[in-house]
């Protein structure tokens, strides 16, 4: 499970990505159809984490996430000690 910190910091992108308040963002969500996330912002969300955590994270990787959940999980496995 990754620490609260991370869990801000990721929901606080989104929430600049999606203009949802990151109070109002549930893991549950889906990035297209429940935060309005298009493929370009798509791709800048994945830009933003790499950029944020220091991260290498596939195309393929990328676009299998789709949800707030699959999101969490993908940087529970690639942020060290998240």
């Amino acid at each position: 499970m990754i620490d609260a910190a991370t869990h801000t910091r990721i929901f606080k992108i989104l929430s600049d990505l999606s203009a949802v308040p990151a109070e109002q963002i549930k893991v549950d969500d889906r990035l297209r159809e429940d935060l309005g996330l298009d493929s370009v912002s798509s791709m800048e969300l994945v830009s933003m984490l790499s950029e944020e955590f220091n991260l290498d994270i596939e195309l393929e990787e990328a676009v299998a996430t789709t949800t707030v959940s699959a999101l969490l999980s993908l940087a529970e496995r690639r942020i060290p000690n998240a």
